[in-house]
């Protein structure tokens, strides 16, 4: 028996030293699996969370250069526009400027030219009716004289 005795013990302790082992090989390997799927995790939330961020500051970063793009863009046509209607406007106030000095000087010359065609024409008629009655008076003279 005593035999007997020894196997069962020996079954007992070989079977509590393999359900020790069992468990703590089980909590060994779910320590391990437990460490492997939350790094795994942690790799894929950095990941993804790496991803985001950079999603977003390209996007932010797109936002911004669109922005500054579009604001030089916006300022350069309105340069643009600004100069050439000042160009324009210079232009057309040129023109009329010359336009009323050209039709000035052409109303001054008309001018002087009628004073002056006027005080010839009144000098030669001035002239012709003194010579008309010089010669009157004279031819009267003489018929008196002579008469």
């Amino acid at each position: 028996m005593d035999d007997q005795l020894v196997d069962q013990l020996d079954d007992q302790l070989v079977d509590q030293l393999d359900d020790q082992l069992d468990d703590q090989l089980d909590d060994q390997l779910d320590d391990q699996l437990d460490d492997q799927l939350v790094d795994q995790l942690d790799d894929q939330l950095d990941d993804k969370l790496d991803d985001q961020l950079v999603n977003q500051l390209d996007d932010q970063l797109d936002d911004q250069l669109v922005d500054q793009l579009d604001d030089q863009l916006v300022d350069q046509l309105v340069d643009q526009l600004v100069d050439q209607l000042d160009d324009q406007l210079v232009d057309q106030l040129d023109d009329q400027l010359d336009d009323q000095l050209v039709d000035q000087l052409v109303d001054q010359l008309v001018d002087q030219l009628d004073d002056q065609l006027v005080d010839q024409l009144d000098d030669q008629l001035v002239d012709q009716w003194d010579d008309q009655l010089g010669d009157q008076l004279d031819d009267q003279l003489v018929d008196q004289l002579i008469g």
